[in-house]
């Protein structure tokens, strides 16, 4: 990468953290005028870096819906492939009791939820 190249393209776009809609709806112009062309070194790093400067504000502005705990874990098992099996091995839970956890009829106990946040690389608060 040109840093000299690169620095002219940030002084053209002046990228800089989003606060409001019109910025973001500056940048996404930006972001779509890059769409579906070739790019350079340089554009593909402006790119990826106004990228997230567009999904760092929709993830503080926009707000996500509500999923329960077990919809996660739900989710979680049915992406990674891992069966009901493992996650009883994985808690030191029986199948039953695993099963429970699974259906939603037991709530995730803290105790579960670290070992949980700990295995899928996610925050406590999420199976709590």
């Amino acid at each position: 990468m040109d840093p000299k190249r690169y620095a002219r393209l940030l002084v053209k776009v002046l990228p800089q953290p989003i606060e409001s809609d019109g910025e973001c709806n500056r940048i996404t112009t930006v972001i779509e005028s890059m769409m579906n062309t070739d790019l350079n070194p340089e554009q593909e790093a402006l790119l990826k870096l106004l990228s997230q400067l567009v999904s760092e504000y929709e993830d503080r502005t926009i707000p996500s819906p509500a999923i329960t705990p077990t919809e996660k874990l739900q989710h979680l098992l049915e992406s990674s492939g891992m069966k009901q099996k493992d996650l009883g091995q994985l808690l030191g839970t029986s199948k039953g009791y695993t099963s429970n956890i699974v259906t939603g009829k037991r709530p995730i106990s803290k105790e579960h939820a670290k070992i949980l946040a700990n295995h899928f690389k996610m925050s406590v608060e999420s199976f709590l």
